[in-house]
């Protein structure tokens, strides 16, 4: 009796569970049988309830295109199609938001790191796509008019924001190495390479700037005193003595050659002893300018009285530091041999070097004896310079 009762309850619950189990096989159907009709089942679409596609029951004439379900049946596109009507061209089954559309080949623009984490309504404003032109200024014209440090429209900086600022930059402010050239306008050196932008441009003043060294030097150069400048008539192109890669503006470089050069005892002389009083404008550049005294008070010869010219570098040399080193040239009696003797010796009227005399040092006898049968022979020294304008027989 046992064994029946137990046998009609095993029956009873195999009967009673049939049609769950059915009903459950019923409502997960395996759709790999949809890869084989009109539209494949990938990424979010097999997971889908069919009613979703086909709706009321209907599956014919069921859209199998992306623009056809989810433009005219579900209107999802937020943009209304102005990006077209081609949605698989971007957007992937997988995710509607998994996107695979490069910027830079199909419209030209290269999103940088910065701009690639903004939405597309930051730039395209009011959903429109088409663009006149693609210019930083276009987006960033609030940006460049606000600009203080430096005020950019004030200072006339052009509105082509990538000259300066790098589409890569993490920040707007890092105009860095590849930003703003100065050296494009005037060469950053020396002292101007660590001063701020404001010690030239006073007030956020940049249109107009000066260039030249005195447009921005000039107290400077007034207020020389050693030597002074304004007064010395130096000129204004103060590059022409201060390099710009100076650390320090007293640093200069005067080249004295260009207008006189500095030899021997000129070149170990402090400016002051030829530049009296701190004047420099109309200093004498010919010797006896400078030197008229110690050309009048020579004795040895006396220049003034021996007629000597005043074109001092004929004889002595600017490269003598004792300037007794001079090299007379006796052009019209050759100084050689046993003529070559102190001036004195042949010019024995003092301060008188036209009168000379030869009859000092050959006697009469020797003459007479040496001019013995000679017509014309007279014995004094214009004679004999007259027949021995060399010295020699």
């Amino acid at each position: 009796m046992k064994r029946r009762l137990l046998a009609l309850i095993v029956v009873f619950c195999t009967v009673a569970l049939l049609p769950r189990v059915a009903s459950a096989q019923f409502d997960t159907p395996n759709r790999s049988f949809h890869n084989a009709a009109a539209f494949r089942l990938d990424g979010r679409h097999q997971a889908l309830a069919c009613e979703s596609c086909h709706l009321n029951g209907q599956y014919k004439s069921t859209p199998n295109t992306c623009y056809d379900c989810h433009w005219i049946r579900r209107k999802d596109d937020r943009f209304q199609t102005r990006l077209g009507s081609q949605c698989e061209q971007c957007h992937r089954p997988t995710s509607w938001s998994a996107v695979q559309w490069n910027h830079a080949a199909q419209s030209g623009v290269t999103l940088n790191q910065e701009h690639r984490q903004l939405a597309c309504e930051s730039c395209h404003r009011g959903a429109t796509f088409n663009a006149a032109s693609v210019t930083c200024v276009n987006c960033h014209q609030k940006d460049y008019s606000s600009t203080t440090a430096p005020n950019h429209a004030a200072a006339g900086f052009a509105a082509t924001c990538d000259v300066c600022h790098r589409p890569g930059d993490s920040t707007w402010r890092n105009t860095g190495a590849g930003g703003f050239n100065h050296n494009a306008v005037f060469p950053l050196a020396g002292v101007h390479a660590a001063q701020a932008c404001s010690a030239c441009h006073k007030n956020n003043f940049y249109m107009g700037t000066p260039r030249d060294c005195i447009g921005c030097h000039q107290a400077q150069y007034n207020a020389t005193r050693n030597p002074p400048h304004a007064s010395a008539g130096f000129g204004t192109t103060c590059d022409a003595c201060h390099r710009p890669t100076d650390a320090q503006w007293p640093g200069a470089m005067f080249n004295h050659s260009s207008v006189f050069s500095l030899v021997g005892r000129h070149a170990g002389s402090a400016c002051a002893s030829c530049h009296v009083n701190n004047v420099y404008r109309g200093t004498p550049r010919d010797c006896i300018g400078c030197h008229q005294a110690q050309y009048n008070a020579t004795r040895n010869p006396p220049h003034a009285s021996a007629g000597f010219g005043t074109t001092c570098g004929a004889c002595h040399k600017a490269t003598d530091t004792s300037w007794q080193q001079a090299t007379f040239s006796h052009t019209r009696f050759p100084l050689s041999g046993r003529h070559n003797v102190a001036c004195a010796q042949c010019h024995t009227t003092p301060s008188q070097y036209a009168v000379f005399s030869c009859t000092v040092c050959h006697g009469r006898s020797e003459a007479d004896k040496d001019h013995k049968g000679r017509n014309g022979y007279v014995y004094n020294s214009n004679a004999c310079y007259s027949c021995h304008p060399t010295g020699r027989d």
